[in-house]
């Protein structure tokens, strides 16, 4: 088997592995999903708290987690869909499809977010909403504009070294 036909194969299963983690996280009760985003917000709180010597008491470290819980899920929500947009970039461009790439990343990934927010409509305590698009698709244009930034330096250098 040629190498570009091997990567175009591993590009597309990564998009649909990591389209069924989102889905998974989607599927989970919001009592479940608010259980876990509170635990990695007080984990963050706690290693705040010992990274800046804070002296922060149990009952302080919950409140400090309870107030940043909503941002944590948000930014989580950002981070799974700039992983799925950098993940249909890369495919794209093993397809050879350089062109538009970054525009078809971003349509494609806010689709997912879309049906996945649909999915959530029929989980016990989720909802769709249409914020949660945008948020998401935030997460991916964020990613597909670091990439492209990147790449236009990437190419400047090479054009640099060449002169």
């Amino acid at each position: 088997m040629k190498r570009k036909r091997v990567w175009r194969i591993v590009s597309v299963a990564l998009i649909v592995v990591w389209a069924v983690v989102i889905f998974s996280f989607s599927a989970q009760p919001d009592t479940e999903s608010s259980e876990i985003s509170g635990h990695v917000s007080y984990r963050i709180v706690k290693m705040w708290n010992q990274v800046f010597g804070w002296k922060h008491s149990g009952p302080e470290l919950e409140q400090m987690a309870q107030k940043i819980e909503y941002p944590v899920r948000k930014a989580a929500h950002m981070s799974e869909y700039a992983v799925l947009a950098l993940l249909i970039f890369q495919a794209l461009t093993a397809f050879d499809r350089k062109k538009n790439r970054g525009c078809m990343s971003l349509g494609i990934t806010a689709a997912y977010a879309a049906t996945d927010e649909f999915h959530q409509l029929f989980v016990p305590g989720r909802a769709g909403r249409v914020t949660d698009v945008l948020i998401d698709s935030a997460g991916a244009f964020l990613a597909l504009l670091a990439i492209h930034i990147i790449l236009y330096y990437h190419k400047s250098e090479i054009r640099n070294r060449k002169r």
